[in-house]
């Protein structure tokens, strides 16, 4: 188990279904557990801890609650992410009892990808879930973390990398290759390598320049990819003429093509092409080249651009990371599954329920 540092924290109840609310909860521990783990189990104010080690055969610790009594097994960590929760439901389907993950940070993807595996969860900000017999229980921590980001965050041009690695899952990549492949320096895919090692999502073979990696666990990648990747775009609203009928997706791919415009479709338009899940799509969004002018490209197609009510929307960030590895789908050039997935999943309208479908569908994992 990993050492857990120190802090305080205040908890607010934000839900709590409890069988017996008159009956209080009693963690009696069974084994000695690091300081940390004990000092976030007795700063919420439902729990009472006692220590008595040795009496239980394999659990880490016994709950009681009304009549209920139920041996647990404990994991406590410093930090836990998607990646790390993938690993942890990979040991606890080992086990023949409930387990619980302590830990004085955990993500929400995280926690999600835990309770789905009937794993309970608490962290040092006071969120907690659990579900035990007689005993569901969920509380909302008042305040949230202060921390460094993580090593070599996955976005911008370093999630180029994890891309790569996503859309040919069963590659073996030397870095050189890896970095080639996803068009930035060998020092960053080297950085991106490491820090995927210690997440734990790679197998490594060979040693020295002709080591390689594989990747062996391409959902959790994918959802601590979800986890920390962000995008700020420039959002340039437009409105087709030649679009009048709601569907502009194919005047404006044709547009762009006789335009000679580097482009890639996205969001529902896109979705809509390789793994269709709503058929009346309205908008269509497009990523740009950082440098390209959406004024003349407007001057171009036949657009205006507009305050409000478009049905054309150009993306830009500083860079064309949203353009590579695109792929051309007939008459368009789509932007590639895993950014698709990304960019549909920060949609407010239904983003994420087609996301989650073209997960299913396109991605496979």
């Amino acid at each position: 188990m990993d050492a857990l540092a120190g802090g305080q924290c205040k908890f607010t109840l934000d839900t709590l279904f409890i069988m017996n609310v008159n009956n209080e909860i009693r963690w009696q521990l069974e084994r000695e557990l690091e300081a940390e783990a004990v000092r976030i189990l007795r700063a919420i104010p439902e729990f009472t801890v006692t220590v008595e080690h040795g009496r239980a055969q394999r659990a880490d610790a016994i709950v009681r609650h009304g009549g209920s009594t139920t041996p647990v097994a404990i994991e406590a960590k410093t930090r836990v992410n998607s990646a790390t929760a993938h690993q942890i439901t990979h040991h606890a389907r080992q086990l023949s009892m409930p387990m619980v993950v302590i830990a004085r940070e955990m993500t929400t993807r995280a926690s999600e990808i835990l309770a789905a595996e009937g794993i309970g969860s608490i962290d040092g900000l006071g969120n907690i879930r659990l579900t035990l017999p007689g005993l569901i229980m969920r509380i909302t921590g008042e305040r949230r973390p202060k921390r460094a980001p993580p090593p070599t965050r996955l976005s911008g041009k370093s999630s180029l990398v994890v891309q790569a690695m996503l859309l040919d899952t069963k590659r073996s990549w030397q870095v050189t290759e890896l970095a080639r492949q996803a068009g930035v320096a060998v020092g960053l895919a080297h950085r991106v390598v490491r820090r995927l090692d210690g997440e734990g999502v790679l197998e490594s073979q060979g040693a020295g320049p002709a080591k390689s990696r594989r990747l062996v666990n391409p959902t959790a990648l994918l959802d601590l990819l979800i986890e920390e990747h962000r995008d700020r775009p420039l959002r340039t609203l437009t409105y087709m003429l030649e679009a009048g009928d709601g569907r502009p997706a194919e005047a404006l791919c044709s547009g762009l093509d006789a335009a000679e415009v580097e482009y890639a479709l996205t969001g529902a338009a896109a979705a809509a092409r390789v793994a269709p899940f709503v058929t009346n799509v309205l908008v269509s969004e497009v990523w740009l080249g950082a440098l390209t002018d959406p004024s003349a490209i407007c001057e171009q197609i036949g657009a205006l651009e507009v305050e409000s009510g478009p049905n054309v929307v150009f993306l830009q960030v500083r860079d064309d990371t949203p353009l590579a590895f695109r792929a051309r789908e007939s008459d368009a050039w789509i932007t590639n599954r895993v950014r698709l997935f990304l960019d549909l999943r920060r949609d407010p309208r239904r983003g994420r329920e087609q996301a989650d479908h073209l997960r299913r569908e396109l991605i496979g994992f």
